[in-house]
């Protein structure tokens, strides 16, 4: 019985380390992206990931940071490549992650959207719409969900017909269930409420 009980201990014990071990390294993955190190950020998720290939989050993560620094540089030659990619692996974890990988669909696609606005205006929103619309169909409390939709629509009202008023109540929406997300997963993404914030604040100036 004592050797059972040591046995049962230390496998709690390597249980709890693991643990730890992806908290730590998930928490210097993100404060390396918050210090402005997108590249080292990527590298320690891709580790992560590597050692926990069931997790989503890690991969999450390296996809969205991906996503965001190529929004800061569209124009870069690398950015076909990271978008190329991004699918690849947005397409692996969509069952998986749900509503969440719709939305960075719905971001990878938007990207590929600003790096020729003129030329794949037409072709990408289509695409983008649909994948946010997906991700508000799985989940319609999702903030993230709804604001990208929302944000979308309202940035392409001056390029097409949009329903603003109801767009307008979708964000704000958003806004509200930015403060009412919880979840049981570490990590779990929480993003966006400031963003939702600025794109209200834009549009009310305009009214």
């Amino acid at each position: 019985m004592k050797k059972l009980f040591t046995l049962i201990l230390g496998v709690f014990s390597l249980m709890s380390f693991a643990q730890s071990k992806y908290e730590l390294g998930m928490q210097k993955a993100l404060q390396q992206w918050k210090d402005g190190q997108p590249k080292e950020a990527m590298a320690m998720l891709d580790r992560i990931a590597t050692s926990d290939k069931e997790n989503w989050i890690p991969v999450y993560y390296k996809v969205f940071i991906g996503i965001t620094q190529g929004f800061n540089n569209p124009k870069d030659g690398s950015t076909a490549i990271i978008i190329e990619n991004n699918r690849a692996i947005i397409e692996d974890w969509m069952v998986t992650g749900g509503e969440e990988w719709y939305v960075l669909k719905g971001m990878n696609e938007t990207l590929e959207l600003i790096t020729d606005p003129m030329t794949k205006g037409m072709t990408q929103s289509p695409i983008i719409v649909k994948a946010y619309e997906e991700a508000v169909k799985l989940n319609p409390n999702n903030p993230r969900a709804l604001y990208s939709l929302s944000s979308f629509q309202l940035n392409s009202a001056k390029y097409t017909k949009v329903d603003i008023p109801y767009y307008t109540k979708m964000l704000e929406r958003s806004i509200e269930l930015f403060d009412q997300q919880k979840s049981e997963v570490p990590f779990y993404p929480t993003w966006g409420k400031d963003w939702a914030l600025k794109t209200l604040s834009n549009f009310s100036s305009k009214e």
